[in-house]
């Protein structure tokens, strides 16, 4: 089963984000970049199902010459091949995006895509559906537990008040939760093949862009708590302080 996983490079939610000097997207001095955690477990499943049934881990990565880190270490984690589709900036338009992995993955021999269900960066959660739209495959997204076997998948995503399973055959774009399980940690021989493996680069064709960023602006910043002493008098600031300074009410 040849198995090609689409993953993201991000950056990690505990860096502290400036905005660029034209003010409509995030300046990356000071960032530091991982794989999107969703893209990551879809590696870890992507490696076990090629372990099972045989066949290969093809990672794609769109974006610029960054995003090689991200191939490496997914490579170190498990992945037999890895693909970097080059362009200077990462499309934030998430139909750009699943365009420019359709191109690819259309030339390609792959019975099952992967995909993390949704970056934590954007949160848009539309290239797995998208990329599916593509192709004219069978998706499913928000995925929790995944079973494939030579007559198709069924996968298992939650709802409201329940799961719901899907059965379809191959080949299909799966979307996978990181509920499904926490990748595992590259071991030191992985680390080293993955320095020396191979990427290949193709330069990504990129559609017009439909969607643009008007701006961006930071999160006010917060004042500082107040405590208040408990006495006869205190339901009273508290209302004050509500109404006059939170404006809650």
């Amino acid at each position: 089963m040849n198995i090609a996983v689409c993953i993201k490079q991000t950056a990690d939610t505990e860096s502290r984000p400036t905005l660029a000097p034209d003010g409509s997207s995030v300046g990356e001095e000071g960032l530091v970049w991982i794989i999107n955690p969703h893209d990551e477990s879809a590696i870890e499943v992507a490696v076990r199902l090629r372990d099972e049934q045989g066949g290969t881990v093809t990672l794609l990565a769109l974006g610029p010459d960054r995003v090689e880190s991200a191939l490496r270490q997914g490579l170190a984690i498990g992945a037999d091949y890895a693909v970097h589709l080059q362009c200077d900036t990462m499309p934030h338009d998430p139909k750009i995006v699943a365009g420019a992995l359709e191109n690819l993955i259309s030339t390609r021999d792959f019975d099952l895509v992967l995909t993390g269900e949704v970056a934590i960066d954007s949160a848009g959660a539309q290239v797995p559906q998208r990329l599916g739209i593509l192709l004219n495959w069978p998706c499913v997204t928000g995925v929790e537990e995944l079973k494939v076997t030579s007559d198709g998948l069924t996968a298992r995503h939650p709802v409201e008040q329940g799961d719901e399973i899907h059965r379809c055959n191959l080949p299909a774009v799966v979307g996978i939760n990181r509920r499904i399980g926490e990748p595992r940690y590259p071991s030191f021989r992985g680390i080293m093949k993955a320095k020396r493996k191979p990427i290949e680069k193709e330069v990504a064709a990129l559609q017009i862009a439909q969607l643009q960023i008007a701006s961006l602006a930071l999160p006010a910043s917060k004042s500082d708590g107040k405590i208040l002493d408990y006495n006869d008098g205190v339901a009273e600031q508290v209302i004050a302080l509500l109404r006059e300074e939170a404006k809650v009410i």
